[in-house]
């Protein structure tokens, strides 16, 4: 009898689990309330917690960054405000060092299923999934579906080495893309790679290939707890793959293409949660890596790509990453990062910090842009970049929980996330954009002016009340330097950039009273507003529905905002 009653508890034990584990992994929702800190493994930090050991980056060797160093530092992600992290791939590489370099980047896999010891080992990788988890962070692991990776040239390639592909019916036949990039079947079939290191492509199209990957990726997510994944290179991958994996994965996938097209990427959302937002990553650095930049392109841009992709809010913002320049490499006008930054990490969608952007490390390309971050000590004032980032993921934080029950009951929805970005004021140098319904709604002002703006530059306009929501004799606080302004008694703000090119952040002063984290230790916040009266130098504030660009009107976003809160959950 009793027997029989502990082979039941254990059935039900274990159906239990099978739940908790469906019931926890993190949904397309959950993700879109989180703010990613990405980090490439061997760069980050070391498990000895040096900040003094040497990494030259243009030698593409290993650094010696760890597992357990991320876990040192995660106290440092959480004060920038970070609740999630994507590391690099965690599966074993090839060894050698060759013309290439070296693969501490993870991009040159050999065995799907063990764990690169340079980084540590498989219950290290458990340990910091472990250790995220307890501070109600995410862990995304970035991972390589499409090739596997060998030494030498086609012509010296063991197939039986790979794990768990063994065997050259797994591959498409030796055609390196480099040969024939604007032929498609060769984007999907051809080799990417040269002749120093190959990447033989997997034929993804295939049922067994698709099954062996399946199994591996179920078994990966289970085994260190992982809530989402990010694949590279989707655009050299057979579509039709991503549906099967997504089913086998079962958590939320970021697909990464740079393309700088909307129209070549949006279609893979059908089979994939989220996807890297490229084009507007190309069209922020033309606009903020100069003081000659045009911010008028940048709605331009994003109204195109709502056009395209079904799923906007599940789209990753970047200002840069492992394979293209850091921002810093354009320019050491602090004024452009803090803008660009601002404008990224506020827009709609998923924001993403390539680690090392806070401390505006200025690498140009590959592979000087994969610095060891632990030699700026992990400083919180080295620029005022670091207490930006900190700020900008507080207030959406705020605003897309606490902040939502703000709300004035007049507006036609509460849920910050899913209202799409109106921008309410716009020149070639300045863009304003709201965010949020009245009452929660988060308007910032971006710039192209830089530190010292050019003194015949327009610095002081007014926003108009139709397109902010403020009301009349409003308090709002400007979130980045914890000053509250008073609204005309139309509702009209007055910005200034004069003194520093920008970006201002401004929130209902009310709105606040549930925050801990945001202006509660500046007397400032607390102090006399500053009178907001419109200037008769500044600029016409908007009105009706012209207060809204590009041809459409205050309303009719609306009606997409609100169709949008509609679909989401559609898409899970």
């Amino acid at each position: 009898m009793s027997g029989r009653w502990w082979r039941t508890a254990l059935v039900v034990a274990a159906t239990l689990a099978s739940w908790t584990v469906r019931v926890e992994a993190a949904s397309r929702d959950q993700w879109l309330g989180r703010s990613v800190y990405q980090i490439v493994t061997d760069r980050f930090a070391r498990t000895d917690n040096s900040t003094t050991a040497a990494c030259d980056a243009a030698q593409g060797n290993y650094c010696g960054g760890s597992f357990r160093g991320i876990i040192n530092k995660l106290d440092y992600i959480q004060e920038l405000g970070f609740d999630a992290i994507w590391i690099s791939p965690a599966q074993s590489q090839i060894s050698e060092r060759t013309a290439d370099l070296s693969a501490y980047h993870g991009y040159w896999p050999n065995d799907l299923y063990s764990i690169n010891s340079h980084f540590g080992t498989s219950n290290d990788l458990k340990a910091l999934s472990s250790a995220l988890h307890k501070r109600g962070m995410y862990l995304m692991l970035d991972v390589v579906v499409g090739d596997m990776a060998w030494a030498g040239n086609h012509t010296t390639l063991d197939y039986s080495t790979f794990n768990p592909f063994n065997d050259r019916k797994y591959f498409h036949d030796y055609k390196l893309l480099s040969s024939d990039p604007l032929n498609d079947t060769c984007v999907l079939d051809c080799w990417m790679g040269d002749n120093i290191v190959s990447l033989p492509d997997l034929r993804n199209e295939d049922q067994e290939v698709q099954s062996m990957l399946g199994t591996w990726v179920k078994e990966l997510v289970s085994n260190y707890s992982v809530d989402g994944l990010r694949i590279d290179s989707v655009l050299n991958i057979d579509q039709d793959f991503f549906s099967s994996f997504n089913k086998s994965a079962e958590v939320f996938l970021f697909g990464e293409g740079a393309t700088k097209t909307a129209a070549d990427i949006c279609p893979l959302q059908s089979d994939l949660n989220g996807l890297l937002n490229y084009p507007l990553y190309y069209i922020l650095t033309n606009a903020f890596n100069t003081t000659h930049g045009d911010l008028s392109a940048i709605f331009q841009s994003i109204d195109y790509t709502k056009s395209l992709c079904e799923d906007v809010l599940a789209m990753g913002t970047f200002t840069s990453n492992q394979d293209v320049p850091r921002f810093g490499s354009y320019t050491s006008d602090i004024s452009l990062a803090r803008n660009i930054l601002t404008t990224s990490m506020l827009a709609d969608g998923i924001p993403i910090l390539y680690y090392g952007e806070e401390q505006h490390l200025s690498g140009a390309f590959n592979p000087v842009n994969r610095e060891a971050l632990w030699r700026t000590n992990y400083s919180m004032d080295s620029t005022s970049l670091p207490s930006l980032v900190q700020s900008l993921n507080r207030i959406r934080s705020y605003a897309s929980g606490d902040g939502k029950q703000y709300t004035l009951k007049s507006q036609a929805g509460r849920d910050y996330l899913s209202y799409l970005s109106l921008p309410i004021y716009n020149s070639t140098n300045i863009l304003a954009i709201r965010k949020g319904f009245a009452g929660n709604q988060v308007v910032s002002v971006v710039s192209n002016l830089g530190a010292k703006p050019a003194t015949k530059a327009t610095t002081k306009f007014t926003l108009g009340a139709d397109g902010t929501g403020f009301q009349s004799r409003q308090n709002v606080t400007e979130i980045l330097s914890c000053k509250t302004f008073v609204t005309d008694a139309s509702g009209n703000l007055t910005v200034d950039l004069s003194s520093d090119g920008g970006p201002r952040v401004y929130y209902p002063t009310d709105s606040l009273k549930k925050s801990t984290n945001i202006c509660k230790d500046d007397d400032s916040s607390t102090g006399t507003p500053s009178s907001s009266a419109a200037s008769s130098a500044s600029p016409s504030p908007s009105t009706g529905a012209q207060s809204s660009l590009f041809g459409l009107s205050r309303e009719i976003r609306t009606v997409l905002v609100t169709a949008a809160m509609a679909t989401s959950y559609l898409v899970i």
